[in-house]
């Protein structure tokens, strides 16, 4: 999670907050990974046969 916070002084009211949460695009990278690795592993061992 990321978190930007902009202030202002003079103008409370006009405070500003930023949230982003990463995990879940880490997880469709990781995923995503996971599965072209065993994709390309597979198909591998069946041009071997």
């Amino acid at each position: 999670m990321i978190k930007y916070r902009k202030q202002n002084a003079l103008e409370p009211e006009k405070d500003a907050e930023i949230s982003v949460n990463l995990v879940p695009l880490l997880s469709f990278v990781v995923g995503f990974l996971i599965t072209q690795v065993l994709l390309s592993t597979v198909l591998e061992s069946v041009d071997r046969i």
